[in-house]
């Protein structure tokens, strides 16, 4: 250590040198400790600054609270002053605004008194002060505030210990105001900067968050389990998994107060090494190094990158519409956005009081003889078996439609001469055996058909599913 230990012994004559060494010997011991425990130890704890005078081109801290690159503590407010922008923006597009303090430097003059004008480290002020033991007793006694001030990277910094705290850009249109670019000055704790706590570590766990209601609704409407036949249910389950996991972590880190960046950062790339399994090169990749003076290009890259990682399982969504009765069947209006290229369709039937199975049986040629066309052509084609639209029975639901729900599926085809009708009318029609039918006469404006059987009456409900492809 530069500064060493007082040597205190009986009888010594002291002199303010014992103390000024006591002092440094202690000062340095303390910065030097905290720095072992954590080499990014300094930054802002907090820091308030008035956007009312940036508006008039001023820069001025309501309140800030930081620790300096050599461990020293600094607080204060307004009385710090403001400083100009407008000299700065004549000759440079943006400028850094500093916390600047005068190092200490033995041999020179390191306490002015208030009001002097020459820099140095500290400030004497008189201060009256009472004994704290008895009470009254007024002393006043000559107490050192440090002489910080605000500066800009256009200045002279030399012999000041600067902490930055601010950047600070020019508009681009005329006479607009100067407003704060994305730089994230060094921290000793997330929340003293918004656009980090807020804008990026709790936009992320709320965006994992909300992937996690997309896919724990997806595995429970389908009941996936790690058993699964599907390759993209197992997908789905896993990074259900890795989310949980990850929310989990995230959530008291997010919500608490004084949490370092790195220890945000680790466990940001921590999600990040969880859910890589996902990526097409099934590896983490090159993750940048910590850089506690360039915060904004790492917290970004890596809420960039969990955003990627999450988009590449492609939220599953369909839209669905209800067939409507008719005076002699059932009748869809078709979105036309589903009309275009990007889209499958299903038919889904669902029997509201018998099996799957038996509603299966009833859709099988020879008993209700279903057909399917637009609401011109459909009479037609069931009356005079003329070919309509092309329907191919599933024999499990396709991964984007609810599968245990008591729905049967129909992959409809988009060719021939019956789909060109429907994609120029944007209607899609059922008929059916009237015979069958038993509430025919108060089918239209309804969802359900009754279909007579021999011993009660089959409710099924016909819905037009529209799902959009997923590239992969």
């Amino acid at each position: 250590m530069r500064n060493l230990a007082v040597h205190w012994s009986e009888g010594m004559f002291l002199r303010p040198h014992h103390f000024q060494a006591a002092d440094r010997h202690w000062s340095e011991l303390i910065a030097t400790s905290s720095q072992w425990d954590n080499a990014y130890n300094y930054g802002l704890r907090r820091c308030e600054l008035s956007l009312e005078a940036l508006a008039n081109y001023q820069v001025q801290v309501a309140h800030l609270e930081c620790r300096l690159g050599d461990g020293t503590i600094f607080s204060a407010g307004p009385e710090l002053g403001r400083r100009d922008l407008k000299a700065a923006f004549a000759d440079h597009a943006e400028a850094t605004v500093f916390l600047a303090v005068p190092k200490s430097v033995l041999g020179r003059t390191n306490v002015a008194r208030d009001g002097a004008r020459e820099p140095a480290r500290y400030v004497s002020q008189a201060v009256a002060l009472q004994d704290e033991a008895a009470g009254g007793n007024d002393q006043e006694i000559l107490l050192l505030r440090l002489d910080g001030r605000l500066m800009l990277s256009t200045e002279d910094l030399h012999g000041l210990e600067a902490l930055p705290i601010a950047r600070v850009r020019r508009a681009g249109a005329a006479e607009a105001t100067p407003e704060l670019d994305d730089y994230i000055p060094p921290l000793v704790s997330i929340d003293a900067w918004p656009p980090l706590s807020i804008g990026i570590v709790r936009a992320i766990y709320d965006v994992i968050g909300e992937k996690i209601e997309v896919l724990a609704g997806r595995v429970r409407q389908r009941g996936i389990t790690l058993a699964s036949p599907d390759p993209g249910d197992l997908d789905d389950l896993l990074m259900l998994h890795a989310l949980n996991q990850a929310q989990a972590t995230l959530h008291p880190l997010t919500f608490a107060r004084g949490v370092h960046p790195l220890t945000a950062y680790v466990e940001l790339c921590r999600v990040v090494g969880g859910l890589s399994i996902f990526d097409p090169q099934r590896v983490v990749g090159e993750i940048p190094a910590y850089d506690h003076d360039d915060l904004s290009r790492i917290f970004r890259w890596v809420k960039l990158r969990i955003e990627q990682l999450l988009g590449s399982r492609k939220q599953l969504q369909y839209e669905q519409r209800f067939f409507v009765g008719t005076e002699r069947g059932l009748q869809v209006d078709i979105d036309p956005r589903w009309l275009h290229a990007g889209w499958d369709w299903y038919v889904g039937v669902n029997g509201k009081n018998v099996p799957d199975r038996l509603v299966r049986e009833l859709l099988q040629p020879g008993k209700l003889d279903w057909k399917m066309g637009s609401s011109h052509q459909v009479d037609v084609i069931f009356k005079h078996g003329v070919p309509g639209v092309q329907h191919v029975e599933l024999p499990s639901a396709p991964r984007a439609l609810p599968s245990h729900q008591g729905w049967s599926y129909y992959e409809i085809s988009r060719e021939g001469n019956a789909w060109k009708d429907v994609f120029a009318t944007q209607t899609l029609a059922l008929r059916f055996r009237t015979e069958l039918i038993g509430n025919l006469e108060g089918l239209p404006g309804q969802r359900n058909l009754e279909v007579v059987l021999p011993d009660k009456r089959a409710v099924l409900q016909f819905a037009l599913f529209a799902v959009p492809r997923v590239e992969s």
